[in-house]
Formats: structure tokens, sequence, C-alpha cells
């Protein structure tokens, strides 16, 4: 990405304070967020993560996401103004850029300290912008060579597990400190690890993504399976930031 396409900022309060108002929230993801080969999708009570003191959460493994970031973007709420300083900026840097999308929403994922977010795929290209902490971001030199189009078509969140012959020679990682970007593409296999302290990042999710009218190569093929295979398809994500 051109540097200039990077250039985001906005006056996020600290990270214990966006914590304590997600879990406040009935709609946070909560996960174990404990290392392994698989995508942990067992959702964790968010009643009784509410009730350990704060400086305990901080100490422990623990996942948090939240995908309905308009209702945070209010008078009083850790988001104030991120619709209008930072989400509309990116669209119009986007759209300059000859980018056009049919979506285009962020979503915030908090790590405990140690954990992770294991081996799995996404149904959009995503912005990785890292907040708080470090996060070390797990890619594959060659992500066709472990998830051909077989593997893409038919992916099921929680059911990849990450295989045994991937060697560290065959990875493209990063580690991304405050203010890190990094774009991942739509449909390729990676992993997160936050370090030994708690980690927060803002993505923000692109589906149906095009630049002068070209879609990329991967969401073509998904398109194209949607309209041969409705019934087997994974259905298309839907979410506005309002």
């Amino acid at each position: 990405m051109a540097p200039s396409m990077a250039d985001l900022a906005f006056p996020f309060p600290s990270i214990d304070q966006v914590i304590e108002e997600m879990r406040q929230d009935d709609d946070t993801a909560i996960k174990s967020g404990l290392k392994g080969t698989k995508l942990d999708l067992e959702a964790r009570s968010i009643a009784e993560f509410r009730q350990l003191p704060i400086e305990a959460v901080m100490e422990r493994p623990f996942a948090l996401a939240h995908f309905d970031l308009g209702r945070f973007d209010a008078p009083g709420r850790f988001l104030h103004g991120f619709g209008d300083t930072v989400l509309r900026r990116w669209e119009q840097t986007l759209a300059a850029a000859g980018f056009a999308w049919e979506r285009c929403y962020p979503i915030v994922f908090i790590s405990g300290k140690g954990s992770a977010t294991n081996y799995h795929m996404d149904f959009s290209h995503v912005l990785a912008w890292q907040i708080y902490g470090t996060k070390r971001f797990c890619g594959l030199r060659e992500p066709d060579r472990w998830a051909d189009a077989s593997v893409r078509l038919n992916y099921k969140p929680g059911e990849m597990a990450k295989p045994d012959d991937i060697r560290e020679e065959d990875s493209l990682c990063y580690d991304m400190r405050p203010g890190d970007k990094l774009w991942n593409v739509l449909l390729t296999p990676h992993w997160v690890e936050a370090g030994n302290e708690p980690a927060m990042s803002i993505n923000i999710s692109h589906g149906g993504l095009r630049y002068h009218g070209e879609i990329s190569p991967n969401e073509a093929e998904l398109e194209a399976f949607r309209a041969e295979n409705p019934e087997l398809a994974p259905a298309k994500l839907d979410r506005r930031y309002r």
C-alpha cells in the first residue's frame, strides 16, 4: 500500500477502557484465545467475563471481537467520531485510487496476553490496523499450495487445521506494532498471535472489492461458485457500519 493510503489516526481510549466497554455489550464475542491448530468457535460466557476484575482480565488469555461497531460511535462511547474521521476517509482514499466495493466496515479484535487467533481464512479482504500491543501476523508464501480452489470453495470456519508440515520458511510473518497496517487477501490461510500483553487491532473488512472494475481472482472464483452452487456456497456477508 502507498504510505498515503495507510495514513489513519484516531484518539482511542486506553485498551483497558475499551475492554471494559466491550464486555458490557451483549453482542461482544468472547473466545478462549488459547493457541491451537484450528480457529476456536466455542463461545464463552460474557457474563462470567464481566465479573472478573479488569486487572485479572489483563493478565489472562482471551479473545474479544465485535462486528457491529457503529453502536460505539456515539457520544461517550469509545469510537465516537470514528465513522467520519477514519472510515469515511478510508473509503474516499479507496475511491480516489480506483476502487469500488459492496461492503466496507470495521471490526475490533482484542487478544489477551499470549492469546492467538488460530489458522483460518477470511471471507473478506482485510486492512488490519494495530492499535495497542503487538501481534505476530503469519500468512504463507505460497497460499495456493496449502489452500487450492477445492479447499477455498469448501472452507468452513473452525474445520480447517493448520497442516503439520508447514515450516518456518513456508510462512510469511510480520510483527505488528502500534500504528502498523497490513493488507490480507480474501480466502488466504493465516494465523495471529499476541505478545506478552493484551493487544488490540481494528480490521476494516471489504467485500465485492474491485479495482477499476476488476475483482480479485479469489473473490471472482467465490462469486462464480455462489452463482452455480447457491445451496453449498457460503452466504455473502451483509454488514454495514450504522
